[in-house]
């Protein structure tokens, strides 16, 4: 299912572009960036896997191809996932990528929009997982996305971000 992506299902499906090589792509250009990407993967699956089960319900924020979401499936595969982001390159990977897979829906949004989370399919997720998106952030969107998520994670669930958080001053 795609929330709001504007993305035409039929086309995805029937266009021959061989969505798992733009993904494998994406992935190795990645990890360029964050050589320890893979580990870190491990650890969230790890940590949601203790703490929530083997049918998380979780939340891909700033999905981005969908890769912790494909990583979750290959290693829970009774997990449900909801990805959001604002790129509709990337998000057209992912709706590729998870094409027919009625464990995976995507939504646009924009995380600095007050209102991004009205948009999800769920008012809960049992894990909130993000990596090398929310530095983008200054800390006042920042602030205010944390306690947006705060109320999105359910009791006993689970918030991580796998990203390298950068210095204030750095310009952006």
């Amino acid at each position: 299912m795609t929330v709001g992506t504007g993305i035409d299902s039929d086309e995805i499906h029937g266009n021959g572009t061989d969505w798992h090589a733009w993904q494998e792509s994406w992935d190795r250009q990645q990890e360029w960036y964050m050589p320890d990407r893979e580990e870190r993967f491990r650890v969230m699956l790890d940590m949601v896997e203790a703490l929530c089960g083997p049918e998380p319900r979780v939340l891909d924020l700033a999905c981005g191809t969908g890769t912790i979401t494909a990583r979750l499936l290959d290693r829970l595969p009774k997990a449900t996932s909801t990805g959001v982001d604002l790129d509709p390159a990337l998000l057209t990977i992912a709706e590729g990528t998870f094409a027919g897979d009625a464990r995976v829906s995507l939504v646009t949004a924009d995380l600095k929009d007050p209102h991004w989370a009205t948009r999800l399919p769920y008012d809960s997720y049992d894990a909130v997982l993000t990596a090398t998106a929310l530095h983008w952030l200054h800390s006042e969107p920042l602030a205010v996305l944390y306690g947006q998520v705060a109320q999105l994670v359910r009791d006993g669930g689970v918030f991580m971000n796998a990203d390298h958080m950068i210095d204030e001053s750095t310009p952006r």
